[in-house]
């Protein structure tokens, strides 16, 4: 039984490098056990390597995420200096500033290559290959390159100005402003967030924990970015929609500050004032709509605009959370049920016997043939009685339909479907017994045929 497989088969994918060989049994102890033959590595190896890379890459995300968010605050800093006047674009400090921005942004899309690039070697070591072209699939391409698009604009060094195109409120004319190019270059530095997203799913404990990702492999789950999301929204959705809410507050009214900071009419109530941008992202976010303020330009309305759809679609998830922690859970819904129905109960034993005691006073009134108005009285304390049966008899009923929830449903047919398989297994044993009773039934018949020849036999 002791032999060393020595040629694995041809492999599909990875025919030129490092590939996991056995030595199936080993000599001494019969056992499989991985070995390292010639060049190629072990499982155990592999897992390790595996494991690094895990670490490493996460290393780079955080490093890419610290750039990011560091070269946001620069840019904010750098604007908002020149828009109060301490300094021109054209001085040493905006230069200074401007060029710290953009080493943080080399600095990012520096991490950023090392972050795909651990990627792609984690896709190599997972699937057992040894050429990256392979992992560069048409879809990692087109992501890798919108994402580097997206993080390598920044504002430059410099003082360039663009016309911007603005309305006034009075009778919708259009006007034409010289407003600095950094307006432009500096919005989209807000799209560098996403790295947050990929900071908390990589941060996540199921998404570090390999049992996790063992079960969510069987159940064909991917440990992405939405499935942590949804996850922390199961266990902490006050606190996760809180945070969503302040941080989108503040980077909207900061960007709708930005695109109404450089108006020349003084007449306009956003303009260069952020406790209005403030309260206009707010009556937006809120679907109020006061229309005290509005905004000029068209770069303001799209932000207008686009925390409108936010707003709407938080105060959805905010309306959903509060339905939820309002809703009784299964224990409290059985006790509170099984209150109400005691109290039900009660009540319709009491109207029973108020029904006994005023058909009892009737009968009684009207055998004496005396005081008909005490007679009319239990009249109608008997009719109040029955009526109030029928309505806590209906109360019963909406309350026995109440309680049948799609959980009590799952968990009957769950029962029924077990009942019905523990009926089939005991046929199966019945049937087999019967199969054995009947061939025991059939040598029986078998012998005493024989005995009836052998007997016939010797009497001729």
């Amino acid at each position: 039984m002791s032999s060393v497989v020595e040629d694995p088969g041809i492999p599909l994918v990875g025919m030129n490098g490092n590939h996991v060989q056995y030595k199936t049994l080993n000599e001494s102890t019969d056992s499989v056990t991985p070995k390292v033959i010639g060049r190629f590595e072990t499982v155990g190896s592999r897992l390790a390597k595996r494991k690094e890379l895990y670490y490493r890459r996460k290393r780079a995300n955080d490093a890419a995420l610290g750039f990011a968010i560091a070269g946001i605050f620069l840019m904010i800093i750098e604007t908002e200096l020149t828009h109060a006047e301490v300094f021109t674009r054209r001085e040493l400090p905006s230069y200074l500033i401007k060029m710290m921005v953009t080493a943080s942004t080399v600095a990012l899309l520096i991490f950023l290559f090392i972050y795909h690039r651990l990627d792609v070697k984690l896709f190599i070591v997972d699937n057992s290959v040894d050429d990256w072209k392979i992992a560069m699939s048409p879809r990692r391409v087109v992501k890798i390159v919108v994402e580097f698009c997206t993080c390598i604009i920044h504002p430059i060094p410099g003082d360039f100005t663009i016309w911007w195109e603005r309305t006034v409120s009075e009778g919708e004319i259009s006007r034409t402003d010289d407003v600095p190019l950094d307006v432009v270059l500096s919005l989209p530095m807000f799209l560098r967030l996403y790295l947050v997203c990929r900071t908390v799913m990589l941060h996540s404990r199921l998404y570090q924990d390999a049992s996790s990702q063992s079960l969510g492999a069987l159940n064909r789950i991917h440990f992405n970015f939405r499935f942590i999301f949804k996850s922390f929204m199961a266990v902490h959705p006050t606190y996760i929609l809180t945070l969503i809410i302040v941080c989108m507050f503040f980077v909207a009214s900061w960007c709708l500050r930005l695109c109404e900071m450089y108006d020349s009419s003084p007449d306009e109530a956003v303009h260069a004032n952020y406790l209005n941008s403030m309260w206009l992202v707010a009556i937006t976010f809120l679907s109020v709509g006061y229309g005290d303020i509005v905004p000029s330009t068209y770069c303001g309305r799209g932000i207008a605009v686009t925390t409108g759809i936010f707003g709407a679609g938080v105060t959805a998830l905010v309306v959903a959370v509060l339905a939820r922690k309002l809703e009784l859970s299964r224990s409290e819904k059985y006790v509170h049920d099984f209150v109400i129905d005691v109290d039900l109960d009660k009540r319709l034993k009491n109207e029973a016997a108020n029904v006994m005691r005023s058909g009892w006073f009737i009968y009684k009134y009207r055998r004496i043939k005396q005081n008909s108005s005490n007679s009319l009285n239990y009249q109608r304390k008997l009719l109040e009685a029955i009526y109030n049966i029928r309505e806590i008899k209906a109360a019963q009923r909406r309350l026995v339909d109440s309680s049948t929830t799609l959980v009590e449903l799952y968990k009957s047919h769950s029962e029924m479907a077990r009942s019905v398989e523990n009926v089939k297994v005991r046929q199966g044993i019945l049937d087999d017994k019967m199969d054995n009773l009947e061939s025991k039934i059939l040598s029986i018949h078998e012998k005493l045929n024989a005995i009836h020849t052998a007997v016939t036999q010797k009497k001729i």
